[in-house]
C-alpha cells in the first residue's frame, strides 16, 4: 500500500509540473536593464574615416551605449549577416555572424548595445560596427552577439526615412545620414522592364536616375529572392538603406515591397515541369511499336530517351496540362541526338483536342531548331498560339526508324504571372 501512495504522489506531481511547462511556452517579452548614454552620432565621432580601411577600438571599461531602432531585415536575402539601427541622430550597420537575424532583430525592433570591446570602423568609407581581423571589419561571433546586443520590447512601427529627391555628391553626404533609411522620390530604374535585380553570378548594381539627372545605385544581392525579377518601370518611389562603396553612392532594399507607384512588369513562371522519375505514373505514357522511351534519372543525364530501332514509329504523350490561365505560354525543352539529328524521324506536336486516341486526334507539328546530322545539344523554344490555351493541352514526340538516339530533357511550359 505504501508504494502504490508513492506511485499516486508521483503521477500527481508530473501532472503539475506538465502544466508548468505549459505556463512556460510563452517566452517573456525582452527587455534591457539599463538606459543610453550615447548617440549613435556621438558613436560615428569615436572614427575618423581616411582613405583605407580603418578602426577605433572601444575599451572595455568604457560604458558605451547606444540605442536604436533596427530599419533592415535579411528575410529577402538582400542583407547579410548585419543589421542596421538608428536613432534621431545617426545610424550605424552592426555586423553579426549569424542569417536568418529577422527572427531576432526585425524591423521596428528597438536594441540596446553595449559597445565595450567593440570596434567602430568602416568598410570602403561605409561606417560599421563590429569586429576588426585580417585587416578589415569582422561580425561579431553569433555565440557572443548576446553580450552585446540586447532587443527591449516588441517591434513597432518602422522608422520614418528621410525624403530624398537629389543625390548629392558622396562625400557631400554627411556621415550620420549613411546606413539610415531613405526615401528616393521620383525615381526612375534606367533599365526598368529590361534587365534584373541582379545578375545571377554576383551582386549587381543598377543606376537609378533622380528627376533632377542626379543618379543612384541599386545594390542587390544575386542571392535575393527577388534577384532574377525584372526591374520596374516609369516612375516610383524606393525606400531603403543609403549606404556607400568608397565615392559611390547606393541605396539597398530589404525587398521589392520596398517599391511603390512603378509599373511591375509580368514575370515568367514555370507551371509544368517533369519529374522524370515517376513521369509514367503521372500521365506520361507512350503508344506505337519498336523500342520504347525511358525516363532516367543519374548523374549525367535527366529526361527522356529513345534508342530506335529500324522501322519503329513510337509516340511519347505528355499528361493534359491546364493552360486555360496561362498568360503567353512558352514550350521550351533541349534535346540531342549523338549519331546526328533528322527532321524526317524526329517530330514533336502539340493538340488542344485529345480524343483518346492518339490516330483520331489531330496533332500540331512544331518546327524544330535543328540541321540534319547535328549532334549537339539544342535548345528549343515555342512561343503557344492562343488555341493552346485549354484545359487539355497535349505535347506528342514522335520517333521513328532512325540510327540515331534521341534525348530530351528541360521540358517545361511557362507563362506570365498573372
Amino acid at each position: 500500500m505504501k508504494y502504490n501512495h508513492l506511485i499516486i504522489i508521483a503521477i500527481f506531481a508530473a501532472v503539475l509540473m506538465q502544466g508548468c511547462d505549459l505556463e512556460q511556452d510563452v517566452a517573456p517579452m525582452p527587455s534591457f536593464i539599463g538606459e543610453s548614454n550615447t548617440t549613435i552620432a556621438e558613436l560615428l565621432a569615436m572614427h575618423k574615416i581616411g582613405s583605407v580601411d580603418s578602426y577605433d577600438s572601444i575599451p572595455v571599461g568604457s560604458n558605451v551605449v547606444i540605442t536604436g531602432v533596427v530599419t533592415t531585415s535579411d528575410e529577402w536575402g538582400n542583407n547579410y549577416k548585419y543589421i542596421n539601427i538608428e536613432d534621431e541622430t545617426g545610424a550605424i550597420q552592426i555586423k553579426i555572424n549569424n542569417t536568418a537575424l529577422y527572427n531576432k532583430y526585425n524591423v521596428g525592433q528597438r536594441v540596446y548595445v553595449k559597445c565595450d570591446g567593440l570596434v567602430i570602423g568602416d568598410y570602403r568609407k561605409l561606417p560599421q560596427l563590429g569586429m576588426w581581423a585580417n585587416g578589415q571589419m569582422q561580425p561579431i561571433p553569433s555565440f557572443k552577439a548576446y553580450l552585446y546586443i540586447f532587443p527591449d520590447g516588441a517591434p513597432m512601427a518602422g522608422e520614418n526615412p528621410i525624403v530624398m529627391t537629389t543625390i548629392p555628391n558622396a562625400n557631400d553626404i554627411p556621415e550620420t545620414q549613411y546606413n539610415r533609411l531613405v526615401r528616393l522620390e521620383g525615381a526612375t530604374f534606367v533599365e526598368g522592364g529590361d534587365a534584373t535585380f541582379s545578375e545571377a553570378s554576383a551582386a549587381t548594381s543598377r543606376d537609378i536616375k533622380m528627376a533632377d539627372g542626379s543618379t543612384i545605385v541599386l545594390r542587390t544581392s544575386n542571392y535575393a529572392t527577388f534577384a532574377n525579377e525584372i526591374l520596374p518601370e516609369g516612375t516610383g518611389n524606393i525606400t531603403g538603406i543609403l549606404t556607400r562603396y568608397n565615392n559611390t553612392v547606393q541605396i539597398v532594399i530589404n525587398g521589392t515591397h520596398n517599391l511603390e507607384s512603378f509599373t511591375m512588369p509580368l514575370s515568367y513562371q514555370t507551371i509544368f515541369s517533369v519529374n522524370y522519375g515517376n513521369a509514367f505514373n503521372e500521365g506520361w505514357f507512350q503508344t506505337g511499336d519498336g523500342n520504347p522511351w525511358q525516363a532516367l534519372t543519374n548523374s549525367s543525364f535527366n529526361g527522356f530517351v529513345n534508342n530506335p530501332a529500324a522501322g519503329q514509329d513510337n509516340w511519347l504523350v505528355s499528361p493534359a496540362i491546364n493552360l486555360s490561365a496561362a498568360g503567353d505560354p512558352i514550350l521550351s525543352f533541349t534535346h540531342r541526338a549523338p549519331q546526328g539529328f533528322n527532321g524526317d524521324y524526329m517530330k514533336v506536336f502539340y493538340t488542344t483536342d485529345y480524343t483518346g486516341d492518339v490516330n483520331t486526334t489531330q496533332w500540331h507539328q512544331l518546327p524544330l531548331n535543328i540541321n540534319n546530322g547535328e549532334a549537339s545539344s539544342v535548345d528549343e523554344l515555342f512561343n503557344l498560339p492562343d488555341e493552346a490555351r485549354v484545359p487539355g493541352f497535349r505535347m506528342l514526340f514522335r520517333m521513328t526508324g532512325n540510327p540515331s538516339s534521341w534525348y530530351l530533357s528541360n521540358i517545361k511550359i511557362e507563362a506570365l504571372a498573372k
